[in-house]
């Protein structure tokens, strides 16, 4: 039952927030400060990092908004990201790319991010 309940939870994880594809990109990170999520759905560390966001979402900054791409679905992103490794988080601002990063990371550690990378 437990692994029912933890399975529910990140599966509801991975869709909380929106997904962006190549025809909304630009018209949604435009102006603000973003942190996109390039996953997999297949991906173990990309579903850690998930609720980790999950986490972070109650925490984060007001001016910071989150978004998903899923590299299957996006591949022409990815490309142009050059988003090689999973899960790999890219910060936007004001529509510009900032940084990038590999990896999982602890919601402390976006929160740290966001602060230090939208200053």
């Amino acid at each position: 039952m437990k692994k029912i309940i933890l399975l529910g939870i990140l599966v509801s994880s991975l869709f909380s927030f929106e997904e962006l594809n190549k025809d909304n990109f630009h018209q949604k990170i435009e102006g603000k400060n973003v942190i996109i999520d390039f996953h997999a759905p297949w991906c173990p560390p990309c579903k850690i990092l998930a609720v980790n966001l999950e986490e972070f979402d109650v925490i984060k900054p007001d001016n910071v908004e989150v978004f998903k791409v899923n590299i299957d679905n996006e591949q022409e992103l990815s490309r142009i990201y050059k988003v090689r490794r999973l899960p790999t988080i890219i910060l936007f601002k004001d529509g510009e790319m900032i940084k990038q990063y590999a990896g999982i990371k602890t919601a402390d550690e976006l929160l740290e991010i966001s602060k230090n990378d939208f200053k």
